[in-house]
């Protein structure tokens, strides 16, 4: 990699960082924090579910903001968002109109942030080296989460809502600050993508959802619950856990980038599949379930990994990095939110966490084989 091309990239690096300590010290909390205040498991789950459906009918404001101010002005417009949907969370005391405008800003906010992000990414990468720069970010955010999580938790249960919110307000703002001066990628006014490549994505996309649904969402309502409900416990569970996730992203990284792709993805998925199992006859136990978490944020960036380094290469491959965002990334929001949904149905049934879990399990399966024949298509293309 060049040296004009290294400083974008520690811009990135360190943004990714900032974003992490944001995301693992307050969003991870907010299902948990729905539930403290009176919401039932099935209805937090249902409230998550709404924000993912607003960013799928939302995300075609994405484009026309673009093309105005470029990459990098949506995702600072969707860092800024965010912030204010975290300031308002604190408000949120029950099924109303402020739990409504929590989750329109937020789904605003999110869809604005990742949309652009999973453009922006790729457009500042350096394709020879695309899984040792993903997997840097990843490993950047996992040794973010083994402090983040403790300070939120704690400050949740020892400062309250208000105090822990309006921090992640404020470190959400904080983390718009390494891309201020960084690029700023123009989008080309119209371009045609490739369906079948776009579709291949889209697909991969909602199975790596409902995955995440599963493994972390359901999850760490799961764990949540497990613990007693507290806060400071959660928050030292996944601090734990993030001794664990620290190693691995770089690992599937590097596999990559030395020829050794499918590798990867036995590594990464045969985790994925023995951790999630782990969740499911762990998550009554809270011993057990610490130890669950640690496997799963051990397997979490290996798995981000694993995914977005070829996702990436077909975005820098297609006409447009962000009308392939835009085309595929609703796949995500409609896998994790059809998860939340038929979880809070199970749950609102009767049934216990682990099926729900459980189920997270058939998409690990179709994500590996999807990912296993665009590796081997790779290769006799080359």
């Amino acid at each position: 990699m060049s040296r004009s091309s290294a400083s974008p990239l520690r811009r990135v690096y360190l943004h990714a960082g900032m974003q992490s300590f944001v995301e693992s010290s307050g969003g991870i909390f907010v299902a948990g924090f729905l539930v403290s205040r009176g919401f039932s498991y099935p209805a937090a789950l249902a409230s998550f579910a709404l924000i993912l459906l607003s960013r799928f009918a939302l995300r075609g404001l994405v484009l026309p903001l673009a093309r105005a101010g470029g990459l990098r002005t949506t995702l600072l417009t969707g860092v800024v968002i965010r912030a204010g949907s975290f300031a308002l969370l604190p408000f949120v005391t029950g099924i109303g109109p402020l739990l409504a405008l929590f989750l329109a800003v937020s789904g605003l906010g999110s869809v604005l942030y990742w949309t652009a992000w999973h453009a922006f990414m790729p457009a500042v990468m350096d394709e020879a080296r695309g899984g040792r720069q993903v997997s840097v970010q990843q490993a950047t955010s996992a040794v973010v989460g083994i402090i983040a999580p403790a300070a939120g938790g704690l400050l949740l249960a020892h400062g309250g809502a208000n105090a822990a919110f309006f921090a992640n307000a404020a470190l959400q703002l904080l983390a718009a600050l390494p891309l201020l001066y960084g690029p700023n990628p123009r989008i080309a006014p119209d371009v045609a993508l490739d369906r079948d490549v776009a579709r291949h994505a889209r697909r991969l996309y909602f199975n790596e959802g409902f995955h995440a649904g599963c493994a972390v969402v359901v999850w760490n309502l799961a764990l949540f619950a497990s613990l007693g409900e507290h806060f400071d416990a959660l928050g030292g569970a996944m601090a734990v856990a993030g001794v664990a996730a620290a190693a691995g992203s770089l690992l599937v990284g590097r596999l990559i980038d030395t020829g050794h792709p499918r590798h990867s993805l036995a590594v990464a998925y045969g985790a994925a599949a023995l951790a999630l199992m782990v969740k499911g006859a762990a998550f009554a136990h809270p011993v057990l379930a610490i130890v669950a978490t640690a496997l799963g944020a051990l397997v979490t960036p290996m798995t981000a990994t694993a995914m977005l380094a070829p996702l990436y290469a077909m975005a820098r491959q297609s006409p447009c990095v962000l009308r392939f965002s835009m085309a595929t990334e609703g796949g995500w929001d409609l896998g994790c939110s059809a998860a939340c949904l038929i979880t809070a149905a199970l749950l609102a049934g009767g049934a216990s966490f682990r099926l729900p879990i459980l189920l997270g399990l058939g998409a690990i399966a179709v994500m590996a084989a999807m990912l296993n024949r665009w590796y081997v298509r790779a290769a006799e293309r080359a």
